[in-house]
């Protein structure tokens, strides 16, 4: 099956111009062994189509302990360490990610402000979280979009992704996200620039794709900052 999605993949993103790449997950819910059998399934396609290995299912209910070997496999073979945490269960979920899993990037995450030093260590150790905000609305992490922290931790230092959670299940698309970061907590075109250079950094892509999509990153911004020069408006800001 995995071999099938990674066919498939390459050649649709062959035909579209685009990048492919796929992040095993393990289940939180099944046995250990699971997770190993599925680390070494995806160490196998390491340089063959599978970029990172993650961990699904209610970090409020299961530990990571028990997979700590399962992304020791993955990690061996330069897979990102790609867990979800701090989604349903509070800070204590993102760090023991951290430690015991070795994640760089963290589906989600966003209770992390609820830390004040664990925002701190994030930000230091340049660790990404994937945010996702109508999932995380619509499953009740965050009251509204008013009060969803990713501006709090853009302003941390905090590396963010934007992402969309299940298109089936909670409707946006990525583009619709990126539209609703900037009318829900007015980020500026730098700070969706810069959101969307981070995702590629962090993506495992090879580096001429990385290279290429930066270039057309930086291409957008130059000219929207030229259109709104034009228009007399000044151009937007990063927080600082």
């Amino acid at each position: 099956m995995l071999d099938a999605v990674i066919d498939e993949g390459r050649r649709t993103a062959a035909r579209l111009g685009i990048g492919f790449g796929v992040v095993v997950f393990a289940r939180r819910n099944a046995d250990p062994s699971e997770a190993i059998k599925t680390a070494r399934l995806a160490a196998r396609r390491a340089d063959n189509g599978v970029v990172a290995f993650g961990l699904a299912g209610d970090e409020a209910r299961y530990s990571p302990e028990p997979f700590a070997g399962a992304f020791a496999i993955a990690r061996d073979v330069g897979l990102i360490s790609a867990p979800h945490a701090g989604e349903l269960a509070g800070p204590a979920s993102v760090r023991a990610a951290l430690d015991v899993l070795g994640a760089r990037r963290i589906a989600h995450g966003v209770r992390v402000v609820e830390d004040p030093a664990l925002l701190t260590r994030l930000a230091a150790e340049g660790v990404v979280l994937d945010v996702c905000p109508t999932s995380n609305v619509a499953l009740g992490v965050v009251k509204s979009l008013s009060a969803h922290p990713l501006p709090l931790l853009l302003h941390a230092g905090i590396r963010c992704t934007l992402n969309a959670d299940d298109p089936l299940l909670f409707g946006p698309v990525l583009l619709e996200e990126y539209e609703t970061a900037r009318s829900a907590f007015a980020l500026s075109d730098h700070q969706l620039a810069a959101i969307a250079r981070t995702s590629i950094e962090s993506s495992g892509a090879p580096p001429t794709l990385v290279d290429e999509a930066i270039t057309l990153i930086r291409a957008w911004l130059d000219t929207s900052d030229h259109a709104r020069t034009s228009a007399g408006q000044e151009a937007p800001r990063l927080h600082p």
